[in-house]
């Protein structure tokens, strides 16, 4: 077992609804693709939870774009300075077109590492998770739920289910 009491058979807790409704009292976790637009290293969010986010806090592609730029395919998660979000890859970097990269699959291996960062990130309040990777990232909730309870069973995280996913 690992540090907190995480190991087999140890969950993230779940709740089912909206994860703006956790946006006063939580940290958001928006997936996103490692990518920025060559005219201006703005990070496209064009879909899910990502396209709210960037409607909400209009700098938030801007600044996650650029990150991106200077990190590359090595950009971590990182806490959003401006509002309650936290950026977590999902979708690697397209190296010939990094303004494509969204279209990417979610990719585990990529989830795996960030739900790994997640969980060392200092945070000063709960973090609210959604089921990333899973809506336009294509795939299925049942290969991304086991890396969220491996990783992310302490209690400061929360697994937000929306609609018909399963707790």
């Amino acid at each position: 077992m690992g540090p907190e009491g995480k190991g087999l058979g140890v969950m993230i807790k779940s709740e089912r609804g909206s994860i703006w409704a956790y946006e006063k009292t939580h940290l958001l976790v928006i997936p996103c693709n490692i990518g920025w637009r060559a005219k201006d290293q703005a990070n496209v969010m064009g879909r899910g939870l990502a396209l709210q986010a960037a409607k909400k806090y209009p700098d938030f592609q801007m600044w996650f774009g650029k990150e991106c730029a200077a990190r590359g395919a090595e950009t971590p998660v990182l806490r959003y300075p401006d509002g309650p979000l936290i950026a977590f890859p999902v979708k690697p970097l397209n190296a010939a077109a990094p303004w494509m990269s969204w279209k990417n699959k979610a990719d585990l291996k990529l989830i795996e590492r960030s739900a790994q960062q997640l969980d060392k990130l200092p945070t000063d309040r709960p973090v609210a998770v959604s089921m990333v990777g899973c809506g336009n990232g294509g795939l299925d909730m049942s290969e991304v739920r086991p890396i969220l309870d491996r990783h992310l069973s302490s209690g400061r995280f929360t697994l937000i289910l929306y609609g018909g996913e399963a707790c």
